[in-house]
């Protein structure tokens, strides 16, 4: 029978279940930073489709005079 050295064990477990714990953290962190990327790329697209949408409009005003 093995004798089981503790701090190695504890080390180990401990190491075991905190990398999977830091990946998944990192990529959620990721993920966030990337929702946050696109949402604000389509608030700018949505923006200069507002803005092209009212020149368009204005345009095809009839004049007043």
């Amino acid at each position: 029978m093995y004798a089981i050295h503790w701090p190695n064990a504890i080390l180990f477990a401990f190491l075991f279940l905190a990398f999977p714990i830091y990946v998944v953290y990192r990529l959620q962190a990721i993920s966030r930073k990337l929702s946050r990327i696109e949402q604000q790329l389509l608030d700018q697209k949505r923006a200069e489709i507002k803005a092209d949408n009212a020149r368009i409009a204005k345009s095809q005003e009839p004049p007043t005079a």
